[in-house]
Protein backbone atom coordinates (compact mmCIF):
# COMPACT_ATOMS: atom_id res chain seq x y z
CA UNK A 1 0.00 0.00 0.00
CA UNK A 2 1.26 3.32 -1.15
CA UNK A 3 1.11 5.81 1.74
CA UNK A 4 -0.43 8.97 1.58
CA UNK A 5 -0.25 12.08 3.69
CA UNK A 6 -3.00 15.19 3.03
CA UNK A 7 -1.42 18.68 3.62
CA UNK A 8 -3.50 21.71 4.95
CA UNK A 9 -3.07 25.25 5.95
CA UNK A 10 -4.23 28.66 5.20
CA UNK A 11 -1.01 30.43 3.99
CA UNK A 12 0.19 29.69 0.75
CA UNK A 13 3.67 30.48 1.20
CA UNK A 14 3.43 28.03 4.38
CA UNK A 15 2.33 25.24 1.80
CA UNK A 16 5.25 25.60 -0.82
CA UNK A 17 7.71 25.72 1.89
CA UNK A 18 6.30 22.68 3.61
CA UNK A 19 6.53 20.86 0.13
CA UNK A 20 9.83 22.22 -0.52
CA UNK A 21 11.41 20.73 2.74
CA UNK A 22 9.47 17.41 1.93
CA UNK A 23 10.64 16.94 -1.31
CA UNK A 24 14.15 17.16 -0.67
CA UNK A 25 14.00 15.55 2.47
CA UNK A 26 13.33 12.12 0.56
CA UNK A 27 13.36 10.79 -3.01
CA UNK A 28 10.64 9.31 -4.29
CA UNK A 29 7.96 11.31 -2.76
CA UNK A 30 5.35 12.19 -5.36
CA UNK A 31 3.48 15.30 -4.56
CA UNK A 32 0.07 15.98 -5.67
CA UNK A 33 -0.70 20.07 -5.09
CA UNK A 34 -4.37 21.60 -6.31
CA UNK A 35 -5.65 24.83 -6.08
CA UNK A 36 -9.26 26.46 -6.87
CA UNK A 37 -10.53 29.28 -8.78
CA UNK A 38 -14.34 30.22 -8.12
CA UNK A 39 -14.36 32.46 -10.08
CA UNK A 40 -13.98 30.73 -12.85
CA UNK A 41 -14.77 27.41 -11.72
CA UNK A 42 -11.76 25.63 -12.74
CA UNK A 43 -9.07 23.49 -10.86
CA UNK A 44 -5.27 23.32 -11.20
CA UNK A 45 -3.55 20.56 -10.69
CA UNK A 46 -0.19 20.15 -10.38
CA UNK A 47 2.07 16.50 -10.45
CA UNK A 48 5.72 17.27 -8.94
CA UNK A 49 8.76 15.49 -7.40
CA UNK A 50 12.21 16.47 -6.63
CA UNK A 51 12.71 16.02 -10.35
CA UNK A 52 10.66 18.73 -10.97
CA UNK A 53 7.03 19.19 -12.44
CA UNK A 54 5.30 15.40 -14.58
CA UNK A 55 1.79 17.26 -14.68
CA UNK A 56 0.50 20.91 -14.91
CA UNK A 57 -3.27 21.03 -15.62
CA UNK A 58 -5.77 23.46 -14.97
CA UNK A 59 -10.32 21.94 -15.75
CA UNK A 60 -13.05 23.02 -15.23
CA UNK A 61 -15.39 21.32 -12.57
CA UNK A 62 -19.34 20.77 -12.16
CA UNK A 63 -19.23 22.91 -9.32
CA UNK A 64 -16.42 25.11 -8.11
CA UNK A 65 -16.51 23.21 -4.42
CA UNK A 66 -13.60 20.87 -2.75
CA UNK A 67 -16.22 18.21 -2.59
CA UNK A 68 -16.68 17.72 -6.56
CA UNK A 69 -13.04 18.47 -6.95
CA UNK A 70 -12.50 15.27 -4.49
CA UNK A 71 -14.76 13.26 -6.37
CA UNK A 72 -13.52 14.65 -9.96
CA UNK A 73 -10.05 15.27 -9.72
CA UNK A 74 -8.35 14.64 -6.77
CA UNK A 75 -9.06 10.79 -6.21
CA UNK A 76 -8.83 9.78 -10.48
CA UNK A 77 -5.33 11.84 -10.05
CA UNK A 78 -4.51 9.85 -6.94
CA UNK A 79 -5.21 6.55 -8.81
CA UNK A 80 -3.33 7.63 -11.66
CA UNK A 81 -0.15 8.68 -9.62
CA UNK A 82 -0.21 4.75 -7.82
CA UNK A 83 -0.50 3.19 -10.93
CA UNK A 84 2.28 4.74 -12.78
CA UNK A 85 4.57 2.99 -10.28
CA UNK A 86 6.90 6.27 -10.07
CA UNK A 87 6.71 7.00 -6.62
CA UNK A 88 6.68 5.55 -3.60
CA UNK A 89 4.82 7.85 -1.08
CA UNK A 90 2.39 11.00 -1.98
CA UNK A 91 1.51 14.14 -0.59
CA UNK A 92 -1.58 15.52 -1.06
CA UNK A 93 -1.33 19.51 -0.44
CA UNK A 94 -5.17 20.80 -0.71
CA UNK A 95 -6.12 23.84 -1.52
CA UNK A 96 -5.40 26.58 0.63
CA UNK A 97 -7.62 26.44 3.23
CA UNK A 98 -9.68 23.68 2.25
CA UNK A 99 -10.63 21.28 5.46
CA UNK A 100 -8.48 18.01 5.00
CA UNK A 101 -11.68 16.22 6.96
CA UNK A 102 -13.98 16.42 3.24
CA UNK A 103 -10.46 14.82 2.01
CA UNK A 104 -9.71 12.14 4.22
CA UNK A 105 -12.85 10.45 4.24
CA UNK A 106 -13.14 9.15 0.89
CA UNK A 107 -9.54 7.47 1.75
CA UNK A 108 -10.80 6.33 4.82
CA UNK A 109 -13.39 4.09 3.48
CA UNK A 110 -11.71 2.16 1.23
CA UNK A 111 -12.42 1.79 -2.47
CA UNK A 112 -12.21 5.52 -3.62
CA UNK A 113 -8.52 4.40 -4.89
CA UNK A 114 -7.12 1.20 -4.97
CA UNK A 115 -3.66 0.51 -3.54
CA UNK A 116 -3.07 3.79 -1.16
CA UNK A 117 -3.14 3.73 2.53
CA UNK A 118 -4.00 7.28 4.46
CA UNK A 119 -1.00 7.64 6.20
CA UNK A 120 -1.23 10.82 8.50
CA UNK A 121 -2.84 14.13 8.16
CA UNK A 122 -0.82 17.10 8.91
CA UNK A 123 -1.22 21.11 8.96
CA UNK A 124 0.75 23.54 8.53
CA UNK A 125 0.57 26.81 10.89
CA UNK A 126 2.69 30.17 11.67
CA UNK A 127 2.94 30.29 15.07
CA UNK A 128 3.62 33.81 14.86
CA UNK A 129 0.37 34.52 12.78
CA UNK A 130 -1.96 32.06 14.42
CA UNK A 131 -3.39 33.99 16.89
CA UNK A 132 -4.66 36.56 14.87
CA UNK A 133 -5.64 33.95 12.26
CA UNK A 134 -7.88 32.19 14.89
CA UNK A 135 -8.77 34.99 16.92
CA UNK A 136 -8.81 37.58 14.69
CA UNK A 137 -11.97 39.07 12.25
CA UNK A 138 -11.13 38.13 8.43
CA UNK A 139 -12.49 36.20 6.53
CA UNK A 140 -11.41 33.56 4.13
CA UNK A 141 -13.01 35.82 0.91
CA UNK A 142 -10.83 39.01 2.22
CA UNK A 143 -7.43 37.24 1.68
CA UNK A 144 -8.53 35.57 -1.67
CA UNK A 145 -8.83 32.13 -0.17
CA UNK A 146 -12.09 31.65 -0.22
CA UNK A 147 -13.13 28.15 -2.31
CA UNK A 148 -16.19 29.21 -3.36
CA UNK A 149 -18.36 32.24 -4.22
CA UNK A 150 -20.68 32.03 -1.14
CA UNK A 151 -17.71 30.38 1.14
CA UNK A 152 -18.01 32.92 4.25
CA UNK A 153 -16.13 31.19 6.73
CA UNK A 154 -13.75 33.43 8.43
CA UNK A 155 -9.78 32.41 8.87
CA UNK A 156 -10.05 31.58 12.09
CA UNK A 157 -12.95 28.73 11.14
CA UNK A 158 -10.48 27.13 8.45
CA UNK A 159 -7.49 27.03 11.14
CA UNK A 160 -9.51 25.38 13.82
CA UNK A 161 -11.05 22.81 11.62
CA UNK A 162 -7.27 22.10 10.37
CA UNK A 163 -5.60 22.02 13.95
CA UNK A 164 -8.27 19.68 15.37
CA UNK A 165 -8.70 17.37 12.33
CA UNK A 166 -4.68 16.97 11.88
CA UNK A 167 -2.50 14.24 13.41
CA UNK A 168 0.36 16.06 13.19
CA UNK A 169 0.71 20.01 13.62
CA UNK A 170 4.01 21.23 11.68
CA UNK A 171 4.85 24.88 12.87
CA UNK A 172 7.10 27.45 11.96
CA UNK A 173 7.84 30.63 14.28
CA UNK A 174 8.47 30.59 17.64
CA UNK A 175 5.86 32.86 19.46
CA UNK A 176 4.99 30.96 22.81
CA UNK A 177 1.30 32.03 22.54
CA UNK A 178 1.29 30.83 18.90
CA UNK A 179 2.60 27.22 20.01
CA UNK A 180 0.12 27.10 23.26
CA UNK A 181 -2.67 27.65 21.13
CA UNK A 182 -1.61 25.26 18.96
CA UNK A 183 -1.47 22.66 21.45
CA UNK A 184 -5.13 23.65 23.01
CA UNK A 185 -6.95 23.25 19.36
CA UNK A 186 -5.05 20.06 18.21
CA UNK A 187 -6.74 17.06 19.18
CA UNK A 188 -6.10 14.06 21.51
CA UNK A 189 -3.71 11.33 20.38
CA UNK A 190 -2.23 14.22 18.11
CA UNK A 191 1.41 15.70 17.88
CA UNK A 192 3.02 19.13 17.42
CA UNK A 193 6.34 19.37 15.41
CA UNK A 194 8.46 22.34 13.97
CA UNK A 195 8.56 21.71 10.63
CA UNK A 196 12.12 22.40 9.70
CA UNK A 197 13.02 20.19 12.18
CA UNK A 198 10.70 17.35 11.22
CA UNK A 199 11.94 14.43 8.35
CA UNK A 200 9.47 12.71 6.00
CA UNK A 201 9.35 10.05 7.66
CA UNK A 202 8.06 11.43 10.42
CA UNK A 203 5.39 12.68 8.44
CA UNK A 204 4.29 9.36 6.94
CA UNK A 205 4.33 6.91 10.30
CA UNK A 206 1.16 5.67 10.11
CA UNK A 207 -0.88 7.24 13.12
CA UNK A 208 -4.04 8.07 10.82
CA UNK A 209 -7.17 6.98 12.88
CA UNK A 210 -10.40 7.40 11.06
CA UNK A 211 -12.34 6.81 14.37
CA UNK A 212 -10.17 8.91 16.89
CA UNK A 213 -10.17 11.87 14.04
CA UNK A 214 -13.90 12.21 13.51
CA UNK A 215 -14.65 12.15 17.15
CA UNK A 216 -12.15 14.91 17.68
CA UNK A 217 -14.37 16.49 14.49
CA UNK A 218 -17.78 15.60 16.20
CA UNK A 219 -18.98 18.55 18.23
CA UNK A 220 -21.35 16.05 20.30
CA UNK A 221 -18.38 14.43 21.50
CA UNK A 222 -16.48 17.60 22.80
CA UNK A 223 -13.53 17.25 24.68
CA UNK A 224 -11.28 19.76 27.29
CA UNK A 225 -7.72 20.12 25.77
CA UNK A 226 -4.85 18.22 27.34
CA UNK A 227 -2.10 20.87 27.20
CA UNK A 228 -2.13 23.16 30.49
CA UNK A 229 -2.82 26.94 30.69
CA UNK A 230 0.21 29.07 29.71
CA UNK A 231 1.56 32.04 27.90
CA UNK A 232 -1.89 34.06 28.66
CA UNK A 233 -3.64 30.71 26.71
CA UNK A 234 -6.82 29.31 28.82
CA UNK A 235 -9.30 26.94 27.89
CA UNK A 236 -12.44 26.60 29.88
CA UNK A 237 -14.64 22.84 29.57
CA UNK A 238 -18.20 24.29 30.71
CA UNK A 239 -20.80 21.52 31.20
CA UNK A 240 -24.38 21.17 32.48
CA UNK A 241 -26.98 18.66 32.15
CA UNK A 242 -29.20 21.53 31.94
CA UNK A 243 -30.92 22.69 28.29
CA UNK A 244 -30.68 26.15 27.27
CA UNK A 245 -33.76 28.60 28.02
CA UNK A 246 -33.82 29.89 24.04
CA UNK A 247 -34.66 33.66 25.10
CA UNK A 248 -31.03 33.55 26.74
CA UNK A 249 -29.64 31.42 24.64
CA UNK A 250 -30.12 34.40 21.71
CA UNK A 251 -29.25 37.03 24.12
CA UNK A 252 -26.09 36.25 25.00
CA UNK A 253 -25.00 35.12 21.53
CA UNK A 254 -23.14 37.92 21.33
CA UNK A 255 -21.56 38.05 25.14
CA UNK A 256 -20.08 34.51 24.65
CA UNK A 257 -19.64 34.49 20.69
CA UNK A 258 -18.35 38.15 20.63
CA UNK A 259 -15.09 37.72 21.89
CA UNK A 260 -11.05 36.51 21.08
CA UNK A 261 -11.72 32.91 21.70
CA UNK A 262 -12.62 29.83 19.89
CA UNK A 263 -15.23 27.77 21.65
CA UNK A 264 -17.08 24.79 20.07
CA UNK A 265 -19.72 21.93 21.24
CA UNK A 266 -23.56 21.10 21.63
CA UNK A 267 -26.25 22.88 23.43
CA UNK A 268 -29.91 20.79 24.70
CA UNK A 269 -32.97 22.73 24.15
CA UNK A 270 -36.37 21.22 25.61
CA UNK A 271 -38.03 22.37 22.68
CA UNK A 272 -35.89 19.89 20.47
CA UNK A 273 -36.19 16.28 22.38
CA UNK A 274 -34.00 13.97 20.90
CA UNK A 275 -31.71 16.33 18.68
CA UNK A 276 -28.62 18.46 19.55
CA UNK A 277 -27.51 22.03 18.94
CA UNK A 278 -24.44 22.57 17.46
CA UNK A 279 -22.07 25.65 18.56
CA UNK A 280 -18.96 26.91 16.54
CA UNK A 281 -16.85 29.82 16.69
CA UNK A 282 -14.14 31.75 15.86
CA UNK A 283 -13.02 35.21 16.65
CA UNK A 284 -16.16 36.75 16.57
CA UNK A 285 -18.02 34.70 14.04
CA UNK A 286 -20.52 32.41 15.24
CA UNK A 287 -22.10 29.20 13.64
CA UNK A 288 -24.79 27.73 14.86
CA UNK A 289 -26.70 24.62 13.40
CA UNK A 290 -28.76 21.16 13.89
CA UNK A 291 -26.36 18.17 14.91
CA UNK A 292 -28.81 15.47 14.14
CA UNK A 293 -29.20 12.65 17.22
CA UNK A 294 -27.49 12.26 20.64
CA UNK A 295 -24.53 10.60 20.61
CA UNK A 296 -24.18 10.88 24.26
CA UNK A 297 -25.72 8.57 27.01
CA UNK A 298 -27.42 11.81 28.52
CA UNK A 299 -28.30 15.11 26.74
CA UNK A 300 -26.58 17.80 28.19
CA UNK A 301 -24.91 21.14 26.99
CA UNK A 302 -21.31 21.48 26.73
CA UNK A 303 -19.30 24.05 25.32
CA UNK A 304 -15.10 24.44 25.62
CA UNK A 305 -13.52 28.15 25.18
CA UNK A 306 -9.97 28.74 24.62
CA UNK A 307 -8.94 32.43 24.50
CA UNK A 308 -5.86 34.44 25.23
CA UNK A 309 -5.80 37.06 28.42
CA UNK A 310 -9.60 37.83 28.30
CA UNK A 311 -12.45 36.93 31.36
CA UNK A 312 -12.22 33.61 31.97
CA UNK A 313 -15.62 34.79 34.33
CA UNK A 314 -17.28 36.39 32.43
CA UNK A 315 -17.31 33.66 29.90
CA UNK A 316 -17.92 31.23 32.72
CA UNK A 317 -21.08 33.26 34.06
CA UNK A 318 -22.36 33.72 30.33
CA UNK A 319 -22.53 30.17 30.12
CA UNK A 320 -24.60 30.31 33.47
CA UNK A 321 -27.20 32.72 32.37
CA UNK A 322 -28.55 30.70 29.83
CA UNK A 323 -28.61 27.56 31.20
CA UNK A 324 -32.76 26.98 32.45
CA UNK A 325 -32.94 27.33 36.22
CA UNK A 326 -34.55 25.16 38.46
CA UNK A 327 -38.04 27.00 38.74
CA UNK A 328 -37.84 26.95 34.84
CA UNK A 329 -37.43 23.33 34.42
CA UNK A 330 -40.38 22.30 36.85
CA UNK A 331 -42.51 24.83 35.36
CA UNK A 332 -44.04 25.15 31.95
CA UNK A 333 -41.58 24.23 29.23
CA UNK A 334 -41.21 26.98 26.18
CA UNK A 335 -42.79 25.50 22.97
CA UNK A 336 -40.88 27.58 20.91
CA UNK A 337 -37.12 28.35 20.24
CA UNK A 338 -37.04 31.09 17.91
CA UNK A 339 -34.22 29.21 16.46
CA UNK A 340 -36.39 27.78 13.23
CA UNK A 341 -33.83 29.83 11.11
CA UNK A 342 -30.87 27.99 12.42
CA UNK A 343 -31.57 24.27 13.20
CA UNK A 344 -34.60 24.16 10.95
CA UNK A 345 -38.40 23.58 11.68
CA UNK A 346 -38.90 21.59 15.40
Amino acid sequence: MLPVVILSTVDPVLRESALLSLLTDLPGTGVLRQDLDPATGTIRRVISDEAGVHEDVTQRLEHACLGCAVREDSLPALDTMVGSGRWERIVWALPVSAQSLTAARPLCAGGAVDGVQLASVVCVVDADQVEDDLMGDALLADRDLALSADDRRSVGEAVAAQLEHADLVLTTGSDPVGLTLADHLRGRRTMRSALFNTRVAQVFAPRHSPRHAEARMDPCLVRAPEAPDAHGVWSLDLMSPRPVHPGRFLEGLDELAGRRVRSRGRFHLTTRPGRFGVWDAAGRQLSIGDGGRWRVASPSTRLVFTGVDDDRSAVAAGFARMLMTDAELAGARPTTDGLDDWLGDR
